[in-house]
């Protein structure tokens, strides 16, 4: 029997990384919660800058009728939340999961990453009109 190597899916990591799961939720991981458990840190609001493809997660003090409530993994392995609308607002395409390395911005306070223009909804071609179709109309 010829044996083939599973390719494993996730990669664990000393660096902060944001998932998108396919279910419109948003993870960190342990090296991203540890930042929001030393803050004590238990809302975000998020931010989309439209023309860099960059999303921010800003931690804030006090519950925000536009934040997002942050839950902690039973382990301490990583915190997430529930984010479809905002998935939904930028044209995010979370067919799949995908993950993506964070960085935190000291002057903003908060973490920054860029998503690719192939993971937005926007940046494929739209279904064009059929040439015959427009010619039966106008016929």
């Amino acid at each position: 029997m010829a044996y083939e190597i599973y390719a494993r899916k996730t990669k664990r990591m000393g660096s902060p990384m944001v998932t998108f799961s396919t279910l419109g939720r948003i993870s960190l991981n342990k090296a991203g919660t540890a930042r929001f458990e030393k803050e004590v840190v238990e809302f975000v609001i998020l931010m989309w800058d439209p023309s860099a493809h960059k999303v921010g997660i800003r931690p804030i003090s006090k519950k925000d009728p536009r934040g997002y409530r942050v839950s902690y993994g039973k382990k301490g392995n990583g915190a997430g939340f529930s984010a479809k609308t905002f998935l939904d607002y930028i044209e995010y395409d979370y067919g799949e999961s995908r993950s993506f390395q964070t960085e935190w911005n000291d002057q903003e306070n908060m973490f920054e990453f860029e998503i690719p223009v192939e993971h937005l909804k926007d940046s494929r071609q739209r279904k064009l009109i059929a040439v015959d179709a427009r010619a039966q109309r106008n016929g």
